[in-house]
């Protein structure tokens, strides 16, 4: 038997791709890479396309691990605590965006703010626009 996932895949306004292929792609990595936990993750912001920086020790920088996408993540407790864990989907290339490997920092809470300190990392939803759900399946391991 196999389970169903829904997952709410958002973007900030005005960032969501107007490419559906590259969106699709964004997509599956945002998945794979909440799924690098193996959690079923229930809402995913998609915060950047890729880049190769990063913030480290409060310093603007190249990241030693290459191109990533930045994205937040939240399972069905997150969404009822308003909480999220933040992560970095690292890819081969700006033009392969094929699932390298995953960081992830701490859960935090919606109202953090993004690093400037003007807006939340998570606003709310009449803030970001949705991707069309997604459902993607797993099969038991046996």
């Amino acid at each position: 038997m196999s389970t169903v996932n829904m997952v709410k895949y958002y973007f900030y306004k005005g960032m969501i791709p107007k490419d559906r292929d590259r969106l699709r792609q964004l997509v599956a990595l945002a998945y794979q890479t909440a799924r690098d936990r193996k959690l079923y993750p229930k809402a995913v912001l998609i915060r950047s396309e890729v880049h190769d920086t990063t913030s480290i020790n409060g310093m603007h920088q190249k990241d030693p691990l290459g191109p990533h996408v930045t994205l937040c993540y939240k399972d069905k407790n997150q969404l009822l605590q308003g909480t999220h864990v933040a992560s970095h989907g690292y890819v081969r290339g700006k033009d392969d965006i094929g699932f390298v490997r995953a960081t992830h920092t701490g859960e935090k809470s919606d109202s953090a703010r993004r690093q400037q300190g003007k807006k939340t990392v998570w606003p709310s939803e009449n803030e970001l626009e949705a991707a069309p759900e997604i459902g993607y399946s797993h099969l038991p391991i046996n």
